[in-house]
């Protein structure tokens, strides 16, 4: 009988080819990984080096590569002290086996002062060559390059050579652009990768951050009553970044873009009589007769002075609810003097407690605090805490979540404040008016919140993955197929701080047979083979109650592992 002959053929193995004899495999070494490069959306996108967020990145395959570990860091050389992210294993295991990976490193979130939190990492084995870094990167550029990258493969022989670095930028791609406000406000256009924005007034030489894209001037308003205090208004605004993940010491856990042109707001003189409401104001504009959904958290602004008593007041407290009789609050805004409030992150006024702390406003500029400072109640005499105050050095929540628009809406009202001298000498504000109330009279917006979904396709889907003769591609058609694990990427949200991503087995009813948070736009889903659903949503740690937004709509991917073929002779 002649002996059976047989040969072993795979189809797309995770870039693994088998060409030549396995004598030529053993004799020769595999070379570096070539082609490394970053992308936002699809891995054939042309080449770039500056990005406005953290990029995926991508390479070619390297023949029997089992996977491939991968770095990050401040310097070209990749010394332990620059290398800020990595998948490398270290010890018996360095260079040899595909496994998970711990990386620590301290939590950018540690205060001055006190040791390092440490934020420990469990980095899967890359085994597609490209990858997603679950880090929000920090604005920061280098001459030519301030952040580097590189790759290697791990084979059955060991490990490849490190490849070509990388170098990048991170950098913002535009500056704020002033858009139309109403008194007591400034506004301008969001900023892709902005996480918060810093607002300057230089006439006063005051900075406030806030998470929106408005603004109040509450500071050139309260306790003072000549209109050339508020008439021309100059201010600059600037994007900040705020890094979001474990980053070694050394990389800034703050970034920022540059300070905008000086513009300015000019301000009529003061509106006397009854007070009424105006307008909701963020990226859209509510207003009574049309209740626009905001991306935003919007500014609510107002004119008039005289409360439902008949008197004239100079402070103001916003409130924001979840039904039109203004019962269940849901935002409780802080006291300003102007006709406008605008949501900070910086914190509220510091409001004066005594004639002395009084006197010195009048003639002066308020600076802001943790808190209020002062006691404040309802006008039942309940304590009241405002959503910018945050005592115990916890992130505000500055703004809501997500409602229906054609269904559902928040409802805002503004109430006078007034000033009461307690026994002791000290003041105590007080809200005039219930808001209960204060709608009841007429006195009441409306605005829907709704943010806009996770962008995951353009034509196609922003799928990319290995191809049956092992190429990395961004796929094409309305169901990509990929062979073993797909990297999906999706363009920013506005006001997301991270995103979470599922995955299902049926389009309708959805069933989650699993999720993962990152803080990046991009994400290598770990899934069997078969006909897949995934959909994006992001998260906005701002955000009162649950920091969830908007779904994607769910996009197919159909994954498809090698397959072998016998044959015989």
């Amino acid at each position: 009988m002649r002996a059976a002959r047989f040969a072993l053929v795979a189809v797309a193995l995770l870039g693994t080819f088998l060409t030549g004899s396995a004598s030529a495999l053993e004799s020769s070494a595999p070379a570096a990984p070539k082609g490394l490069r970053g992308f936002e959306l699809r891995p054939n996108e042309l080449v770039e080096h500056t990005f406005s967020r953290t990029p995926a990145f991508a390479w070619s395959p390297v023949r029997g590569a089992s996977c491939y570990e991968f770095e990050l860091a401040t310097s070209r050389t990749f010394d332990g002290s620059s290398v800020f992210w990595s998948n490398v294993s270290y010890g018996a295991a360095s260079g040899r086996f595909c496994r998970p990976v711990s990386f620590t490193a301290p939590a950018a979130s540690s205060k001055a002062g006190e040791e390092p939190a440490s934020v420990r990492t469990v980095i899967a084995p890359i085994k597609i060559p490209a990858t997603s870094v679950n880090l929000v990167l920090p604005w920061f550029t280098g001459k030519p390059y301030a952040l580097y990258a590189h790759v290697r493969a791990i084979t059955t022989r060991g490990a490849t050579p490190w490849s070509k670095p990388f170098g990048f930028n991170m950098r913002w791609e535009e500056t704020p652009v002033p858009l139309t406000a109403k008194p007591g406000l400034v506004r301008w256009g969001a900023v892709e990768g902005a996480t918060a924005y810093d607002v300057w007034y230089p006439d006063i030489r005051k900075v406030v951050r806030t998470h929106t894209n408005v603004a109040d001037q509450r500071e050139f308003y309260s306790f003072h009553l000549e209109d050339s205090w508020w008439e021309l208004v100059r201010w600059r605004v600037r994007p900040v970044r705020q890094v979001v993940g474990a980053l070694p010491n050394g990389l800034p856990a703050v970034s920022y873009g540059p300070w905008s042109p000086t513009y300015t707001a000019t301000n009529p003189g003061w509106s006397a009589g009854k007070l009424q409401l105006r307008a909701a104001v963020s990226d859209e504009v509510s207003t009574e007769s049309r209740a626009a959904p905001h991306q935003l958290m919007p500014a609510f602004t107002f004119t008039g002075d005289t409360g439902s008593d008949g008197r004239e007041y100079r402070l103001f407290r916003a409130y924001a609810f979840t039904d039109r009789d203004c019962v269940n609050v849901v935002f409780r805004g802080s006291v300003v003097g102007g006709p406008a409030f605008a949501p900070r992150i910086s914190g509220p006024l510091k409001l004066p407690t005594n004639q002395e702390e009084l006197d010195l406003a009048l003639a002066g500029v308020l600076p802001s605090d943790k808190t209020e400072n002062a006691k404040t109640f309802m006008v039942d005499g309940s304590p009241l805490t405002a959503n910018e105050s945050s005592s115990d050095g916890t992130s505000v929540r500055v703004d809501l979540p997500d409602v229906d628009r054609e269904s559902t809406r928040y409802f805002w009202t503004v109430v006078p404040v007034g000033i009461y001298v307690n026994e002791g000498g000290t003041f105590e504000y007080f809200d005039v008016e219930s808001p209960q109330d204060a709608c009841e009279s007429g006195r009441v917006g409306g605005f829907a919140k709704e943010s806009r979904p996770a962008i995951t396709t353009a034509g196609s889907p922003y799928v990319s993955g290995l191809s049956p003769k092992g190429r990395l591609l961004a796929q094409a058609g309305r169901q990509p197929v990929v062979y073993s694990t797909p990297l999906v990427a999706w363009k920013p949200v506005v006001a997301a701080t991270a995103y979470e991503i599922q995955w299902s087995r049926t389009k309708y009813p959805w069933r989650a047979r699993g999720s993962s948070l990152t803080y990046s736009t991009a994400s290598v889903l770990k899934l069997g083979a078969g006909l897949w659903y995934y959909r994006v949503r992001g998260l906005n740690a701002a955000q009162v109650g649950t920091p969830a937004m908007t779904w994607s709509s769910p996009v197919a991917v159909r994954v498809v592992r090698p397959t072998f073929q016998i044959a015989g002779g």
